[in-house]
């Protein structure tokens, strides 16, 4: 089959694009998914440099959007048939956890393109548990950028934040993947946006997608403005950067506010001001991706056309690696998918 592998942590050089690599063999309970199309994400890079802690077995397969079709099914898998249009929940958990309701932290969980091998490929192998059927009314190309920009966003605005109408709301750099999906997701609750973004092409969409204030983290004092605009301090922080910018989110966030957390681009370590935290009754919140069934909630969102997805680029599989320097340039609005022809 078609496959990107990783045989070695380093650049983008590292992926290679080969046509004879094995098709995945299944279990019983899984389900063989002809991929369709996948998108590139900020992990994918993380896993091709070596993520901290959590070493991938070499030659590996990246990639954790998988959408696509049924094309065999294990013998005990009863829910899916042949050619279903299907997409996968990127985290495999224990048959004995799936009736918990928070079984995404599972201290056994199992990430695609990661754990298991991923979606840079012709061919998956799933846990017929994981899979949820696509719409037919939603591309494979919108339902690969779900899985995990979309499902860590819907899960961090509506499951851990709350956020409702009336608050205040501020997202570093929104234009990416991540970022449009979880601008929408937040302007849909009724809270007022504040979003940073590179440059002017960028804000424009982000102005489009609905933000009410939109700086740019370059060349605008960003706390001063948002200060400006907000004297006591904003409800909730999104901040995927890290050390770049947490000082200035921490700073931003008024008494009982919320800061949520769920990226390191710039560093893994801060340094925290306990006195304030617990003076200021702020809240922390450590988070990745979310439940299968806000999963499904979300392709309904787009199934409807509440949301929307915002595709930079579509490429073919064989182009990864040049997916992946586009997206470390920086310029990407929204999502670069990849999609595997038959």
């Amino acid at each position: 089959m078609k496959a990107v592998v990783l045989h070695a942590h380093g650049n983008a050089d590292a992926l290679h694009y080969v046509e004879d690599w094995p098709i995945p063999e299944i279990n019983d309970d899984e389900v063989l998914v002809r991929v369709h199309a996948t998108s590139i994400n900020r992990i994918d890079i993380v896993v091709r440099d070596g993520y901290p802690g959590i070493p991938a077995k070499l030659p590996h397969i990246p990639g954790g959007d998988i959408a696509g079709v049924v094309a065999r099914c294990g013998s005990s898998a009863k829910h899916f048939k042949e050619g279903d249009r299907v997409l996968s929940w990127p985290i495999v958990v224990p048959a004995d956890e799936l009736d918990n309701p928070d079984a995404f932290l599972s201290e056994r969980w199992q990430y695609f393109g990661l754990h298991r091998p991923g979606s840079y490929a012709e061919y998956v192998a799933v846990p017929e548990s994981s899979l949820l059927s696509i719409p037919d009314t939603v591309s494979f190309e919108d339902a690969a950028c779900l899985p995990i920009s979309g499902l860590t966003a819907y899960h961090a605005l509506y499951d851990v934040a709350k956020l409702k109408a009336g608050q205040s709301f501020l997202l570093w750099g929104a234009s990416g993947g991540f970022g449009t999906l979880a601008l929408q997701l937040a302007k849909s609750t009724g809270a007022t946006i504040i979003a940073t973004a590179g440059n002017e092409e960028k804000a424009a969409v982000l102005r489009s997608l609905g933000a009410d204030h939109v700086f740019n983290h370059y060349t605008d004092d960003v706390g001063a403005a948002v200060r400006a605009l907000f004297p006591a301090g904003v409800d909730c922080v999104l901040d995927y950067v890290g050390p770049k910018t947490f000082p200035t989110s921490f700073a931003l966030l008024r008494k009982g506010g919320k800061m949520l957390l769920c990226g390191m681009l710039t560093g893994r370590e801060v340094t925290l001001n306990i006195q304030l935290t617990y003076l200021r009754h702020l809240s922390l919140h450590g988070l990745y991706l979310g439940r299968k069934s806000e999963l499904a909630e979300l392709v309904d969102l787009v199934a409807t056309g509440k949301v929307h997805t915002h595709i930079h680029k579509v490429l073919p599989l064989s182009m990864a690696a040049e997916g992946q320097r586009l997206l470390d340039s920086g310029e990407v609005i929204g999502k670069v998918v990849l999609t595997i022809d038959a």
